[in-house]
């Protein structure tokens, strides 16, 4: 199934990205590798990844809402 998951990176309550994908994994390591690219190169900031799962449903036609599993704090790193 095609985007079971959705995250947001968040700073300071303002949304930055969206990604969708189909497992946790591959989400995880998109926003991993895009967080710390943000925190070298644009501002060494604390950073929120919300986590989202598509809910299940018995009806095949109706569209299936995100809902929020699990929240992620990235926190800013050492000045280089």
């Amino acid at each position: 199934m095609m985007n079971l998951y959705k995250f947001e990176i968040s700073v300071n309550g303002f949304l930055l990205k969206m990604h969708f994908c189909a497992n946790e994994e591959s989400g995880l390591k998109y926003t991993k590798n895009y967080i710390s690219k943000f925190q070298k190169e644009v501002a060494n900031l604390e950073m929120r990844v919300n986590i989202y799962k598509r809910e299940q449903h018995k009806q095949r036609y109706n569209r299936k809402p995100y809902m929020f599993t699990k929240a992620l704090h990235e926190k800013a790193g050492m000045p280089v």
